[in-house]
């Protein structure tokens, strides 16, 4: 995902809790809840299930893999490991860089991230003397890995708007419009994505 999203998950008690990993994930993975419905023939939504086809001819997309488009302040996220979130209001902006935000969440299920963070979570968890103890250390440890897993999806992502014909400095520059050199829990700031994405060329 492009912009940071928290989603506090719940907390339940009793014989038939979540696992705790499980409970401290839901606190960090983005969810379609907090997004609005698209109609099937909203323009925005046409334009983006349009860039989505594209997109498939050009990589194959596994048969379990699912896109959603809704309206989301995200630009897009993945969802339970398997499900990418796109937001409609991408269609404001040019196709290279809406081809960029799908090649990007989609790196992040090429590159089994989800499942690397699933087993980094259990490991802490499992090292942990009680609960307050695993999420400090899921806190204290989780930003260096999810600042090395949006680096290497802008990197994959760059690579398929090469194979694509679109000029990956286009993805530069959507994140020089952001502008911000503050880095979040979840994400390198988007000046740092920037110059690492020209680097690449």
């Amino acid at each position: 995902m492009l912009v940071a999203a928290f989603f506090t998950a719940a907390f339940h008690t009793g014989a038939h809790t979540q696992p705790l990993a499980e409970r401290i994930l839901g606190q960090f993975e983005a969810s379609p809840v907090g997004c609005a419905a698209v109609s099937a023939d909203h323009p925005q939504r046409q334009v983006i299930e349009a860039d989505i086809a594209r997109f498939a001819e050009v990589v194959p997309v596994p048969d379990q893999v699912r896109f959603e488009v809704r309206d989301c302040v995200q630009d897009g996220f993945v969802f339970r490991g398997n499900t990418i979130v796109i937001s409609s209001r991408l269609a404001a902006r040019p196709a290279a860089q809406r081809f960029f935000i799908i090649a990007h969440e989609f790196g992040h299920l090429q590159l089994k991230h989800h499942g690397a963070v699933h087993s980094f979570v259990a490991r802490l968890v499992t090292g942990a003397a009680d609960e307050g103890s695993a999420r400090a250390l899921v806190a204290s440890h989780l930003t260096s890995l999810s600042h090395r897993h949006e680096f290497e999806a802008d990197a994959f992502a760059a690579q398929v708007m090469r194979e694509a014909g679109h000029d990956p400095a286009q993805a530069a520059r959507l994140f020089e419009d952001i502008g911000s050199e503050r880095d979040t829990t979840t994400h390198p700031s988007a000046m740092r994505r920037a110059r690492a994405i020209r680097s690449l060329q």
